[in-house]
């Protein structure tokens, strides 16, 4: 990897953390309790995730190979931004909070809908991202 790809990473990243303080901000600040805030970043960072690979497998083939210099553009969005948009710490600290709290239950539906709805919602974003570009570029 070279030094610009990591540069590109790392200000991918503070743009990502950035969005994901002012978002959770947001839900916060709309009344919703603390635990959404991460929630909705992490499954706009899977759908964003799901897009992204979508949109590039589509003109790149089936290689996913974003660690590649010459995938600058996913070292940027999906490395950089997306892993600066979602966290696994805050989602740890959202379930133990919740769990010392007497919540264990929401806990546990907390943890659950992070992990199979943000497969989903990636999976849901890459299909309709192959979608988009076939019908857009390859409609006859």
């Amino acid at each position: 990897m070279s030094a610009m790809s990591v540069v590109l990473a790392g200000l991918g990243a503070a743009a990502g953390s950035i969005a994901r303080s002012l978002i959770t901000h947001g839900v916060s600040v709309a009344g919703a309790p603390a635990w959404t805030g991460t929630l909705v970043v992490n499954m706009l960072g899977a759908a964003l995730c799901g897009v992204l690979a979508g949109l590039w497998m589509e003109r790149h083939g089936s290689g996913w190979r974003w660690r590649s210099d010459r995938w600058r553009h996913e070292v940027f969005l999906v490395g950089g931004f997306c892993g600066g948009l979602t966290t696994l710490s805050a989602l740890a600290d959202d379930a133990a909070l919740l769990w010392r709290a007497g919540n264990a239950a929401t806990a546990a539906t907390d943890l659950v809908l992070h992990g199979f709805a943000g497969c989903v919602v990636c999976a849901l974003g890459f299909l309709l991202a192959r979608r988009w570009v076939r019908t857009r570029y390859c409609a006859a």
